[in-house]
């Protein structure tokens, strides 16, 4: 789903049909409550829990009302004893700025009237009594240690990890702590519930040790986008934002122009700050990367083989930093968050202009739109800009510090059942916990306009990851991310220095991926 356009129109319909059919067993039967399979009235929230847990979401389809679209796993039920399914995460809880970010997608202590952690408990539940076990969450501050300790030891305590894809992926990959994922019996990546551009764009050597997919909704939260504030739209007299993206003509270079003359020292004291005045575009380090996996580059790629390969240094790739630059460097129109970190709550801010009508564009995380409930301007969102209209399609960066994926640790103790688990709880998450969050919650609460709409389905449809900055080979990506907010321009001789070191540290982890498993 999380690559597939046509996936969007398809839940719409399944939604539509869900409705019709609710309706019409209301009708039916005269206003009265059958057996547990209509929606639950919210005046009976303290009803029986046996009885809830056995009702669909109350604003999504049960199981009764499923339609013959429905695709599912060809996987028998199994007694598994009770086992405890596990996973490992990683909880942030320490910083304000970044607690969001913490998994709501795993595991639901109980129902409790929220869209997105009532599709998770009664997902859960269905595949807990389909194979006798109990889902849980462990989650912990420094998730790779934990993972490589109970590796070390032996012990088989967490059937799965979820590491985020940068700086943790990776090690716990090359030293051995997790597993190739295409050598998990039941696991079918081909399925529409897992997300093909992440093996596609993860995998080396045809081996993958991170996964994301319907399972998942913080990937989803990751996502990049821009949104802008229509009441500074309207007000500056700009063309229709919707239809030039529509168009085709949602640029770099239009993101610039539509940001400049929108800027103002409101305080008048002839500085231009981020606490106090109003600014064209709210940008932050990820740009770096985001901007140049958006105009259609990455700083590496993968050859015919599945191997990565360096493909950085581009003319292509160094027209998208120039543009880059000609952004950061306006420091009258454009406000780098990461240049006041540790100063204040950065997000907070970012949140704070939005609300005040002092920016026009930002880009953000989409966990972000559910910052702006509170916002009493109208805001809309936008895919990221392309590098220019001959580009063919808009892409979306998927981000790697904020996206967490599904690992296998290499002490799990029975991964035909591990495997088997996860396949359906991908499986029955697309049509419980993806339609809550996209349909129901993004779409149906934080949403404002029939055309964000339009611009999420363009957002979904073109996903991309750029391996080169998850394994930060040579650390040339590390490095260049933070020239916005440093204001260095110097792109092509970093590259220069880096590029050597960057080819040795893939021989490396190819070297490395070459031998697990032999």
């Amino acid at each position: 789903m999380k690559t597939n356009y046509n996936f969007k129109k398809f839940i719409a319909v399944l939604l539509l049909i869900s409705l019709i059919v609710s309706m019409l067993s209301v009708i039916t039967s005269c206003g009265s409550k059958d057996d547990g399979n209509n929606k639950p009235d919210s005046a009976e929230k303290d009803a029986d829990a046996n009885a809830d847990a056995n009702q669909a979401d109350s604003q999504i389809q049960t199981e009764e009302n499923q339609p013959a679209e429905r695709l599912y796993p060809d996987l028998e039920a199994k007694d598994f004893e009770g086992h405890e399914f596990k996973f490992l995460t990683r909880t942030l809880n320490s910083d304000q700025d970044w607690v969001e970010w913490d998994h709501r997608d795993l595991y639901a202590e109980e129902l409790n009237a929220d869209i997105i952690n009532d599709s998770v408990f009664n997902r859960n539940k269905k595949i807990e009594e389909k194979y006798n076990i109990v889902i849980k969450e462990t989650g912990v501050n420094d998730m790779v240690a934990t993972t490589r300790k109970t590796v070390k030891s032996g012990d088989d305590e967490y059937d799965v990890v979820c590491p985020h894809l940068i700086t943790e992926m990776p090690g716990l990959a090359q030293d051995g702590s997790i597993i190739d994922l295409f050598s998990i019996p039941n696991l079918d990546f081909d399925k529409p519930w897992w997300n093909q551009g992440c093996a596609r764009d993860l995998s080396i050597g045809h081996k993958l040790f991170v996964m994301q997919g319907d399972l998942l909704i913080l990937d989803n939260d990751a996502m990049e986008a821009m949104i802008f504030n229509k009441n500074l739209h309207k007000e500056s007299g700009l063309d229709d934002i919707y239809a030039i993206v529509k168009n085709g003509e949602w640029t770099f270079d239009k993101l610039y122009d539509m940001s400049r003359g929108v800027a103002k020292d409101l305080n008048g004291d002839g500085k231009m700050y981020i606490l106090d005045d109003r600014f064209g575009c709210i940008l932050q380090a990820d740009v770096d990367i985001s901007f140049i996996v958006s105009g259609g580059e990455k700083t590496c790629s993968k050859d015919e083989n599945d191997y990565p390969i360096v493909s950085f240094g581009s003319e292509r790739c160094y027209r998208i930093t120039e543009a880059i630059s000609k952004l950061m460097l306006d420091e009258d129109n454009v406000v780098n968050l990461h240049r006041y970190g540790g100063q204040f709550g950065i997000y907070d801010e970012q949140v704070k202009m939005m609300e005040e009508d002092r920016a026009l564009f930002s880009w953000i995380r989409m966990r972000i739109v559910e910052r702006l409930r509170a916002m009493e301007t109208d805001f809309g969102i936008l895919p990221l800009p392309k590098l220019d209209k001959i580009q063919e399609n808009y892409v979306t960066h998927m981000n790697p510090h904020t996206g967490a994926g599904i690992s296998i640790p290499a002490t799990a103790g029975d991964i035909e059942r591990t495997g088997m688990i996860l396949e359906d709880l991908a499986a029955e998450s697309r049509y419980t916990l993806q339609p809550a969050y996209y349909e129901i919650n993004l779409q149906g609460k934080f949403i404002r306009d029939d055309d964000s709409r339009d611009m999420l389905d363009i957002i979904l449809a073109n996903t991309a990851y750029d391996i080169g900055y998850i394994y930060n080979f040579g650390s040339f990506a590390y490095t260049i991310v933070y020239f916005g907010r440093d204001k260095k321009t110097t792109y092509a001789s970093q590259f220069e220095k880096s590029e050597a070191k960057m080819w040795k540290d893939i021989e490396k982890t190819v070297a490395a991926y070459e031998k697990i498993g032999d």
